[in-house]
């Protein structure tokens, strides 16, 4: 039987780890576009990985507001800090289908969005991660 080395069957894991988690997990550029589109986001959002990649995040959502979204993410570009969007300001940040229509009377999936810098080895920012959770049973308990 062959031996994969550590290193390859670690990196193998985080991928596979980062298409299952049930964590919508997108890494976008200082232009918008869309470098990963996890499992999660293609399940809820109808778009396959291959769709999104590539693609402009206004083009891919044209409901998102651009120049609200811009100011949300320059902090995490210009200071490296994290930026939170919560379903009680804006109930999405993407359009996507609830998933639990039965138990959960909803229109579409509440979400609670981290916006996470990610820093070059030179300390530099010039991508991000949006963390995309599922908050639609948070808010029909609330409503």
């Amino acid at each position: 039987m062959l031996s994969l080395p550590a290193e390859f069957e670690q990196f193998h894991w985080m991928v596979d780890m980062v298409q299952h988690v049930d964590v919508g997990l997108v890494v976008l550029d200082r232009n918008y576009t869309v470098h990963v589109w996890n499992g999660f986001m293609t399940h809820h959002s109808g778009k396959q990985s291959h769709e999104a990649i590539g693609k402009s995040i206004f083009e891919l959502f044209p409901e998102i507001p651009q120049p609200w979204f811009e100011a949300k993410t320059k902090p995490v570009f210009e200071l490296g800090c994290r930026s939170f969007l919560i379903w009680r300001q804006r109930p999405y940040l993407f359009k996507c289908r609830n998933v639990r229509p039965i138990t959960q009377q909803a229109p579409y999936m509440y979400q609670n969005v981290t916006l996470n810098p990610m820093t070059s080895p030179k300390g530099e920012v010039d991508y991000l991660f949006l963390a995309v959770e599922d908050a639609t049973a948070e808010a029909m308990a609330e409503q």
